[in-house]
């Protein structure tokens, strides 16, 4: 039986005009389950999230795992790199070669430069609300301007 099913069923066992219980060991019994049924999902809830966490501390591990191998991986074709200085190397399970690329190297300097002289090189974040810093003002002034401290009930399960 689903949980509004027994809801359903518990409501069926009460007038509606007195209040009065027409059948109290079928109503005793539907509260049982109805209990049943709520910590069931409970502890399914509770299962859900320790396999969460499970999931991401081995998500952490493999991307540690995966890190390392990026890694070394890039020490081992810098040091080839660095073996054949530029020669082509082939083999008939490998080739290396090499090819031309561009890349912009900016100095620590540039920024201010370009304040100055050519903003237009330079890109600005948009401004983001410090939620702590509103709250503090509403808290110490009483208000603010298009904001508001909210409460809310959130449910706990352990």
């Amino acid at each position: 039986m689903k949980i509004y099913d027994i809801d359903a069923a518990i409501l069926s066992l009460i007038d509606e005009e007195t209040g009065e219980i027409s059948d109290f060991e079928a109503f005793a019994e539907l509260q049982m389950q109805r209990e049943t049924k709520i910590e069931n999902m409970a502890l399914w809830y509770k299962e859900l999230i320790a396999e969460g966490k499970a999931i991401r501390e081995e998500e952490r591990a493999l991307g540690e795992r995966r890190r390392a191998c990026e890694n070394k991986a890039e020490r081992l074709k810098s040091y080839l790199g660095e073996l054949l200085n530029g020669e082509k190397f082939k083999t008939a399970k490998t080739a290396i070669s090499y090819r031309k690329s561009t890349a912009i190297e900016i100095e620590p300097e540039f920024v201010g430069w370009a304040k100055e002289n050519a903003p237009e090189l330079l890109t600005f974040k948009e401004p983001e609300p410090n939620k702590t810093a509103i709250k503090a003002a509403i808290a110490d002034a009483g208000g603010v301007n298009y904001a508001a401290t909210v409460e809310r009930v959130n449910i706990s399960i352990k």
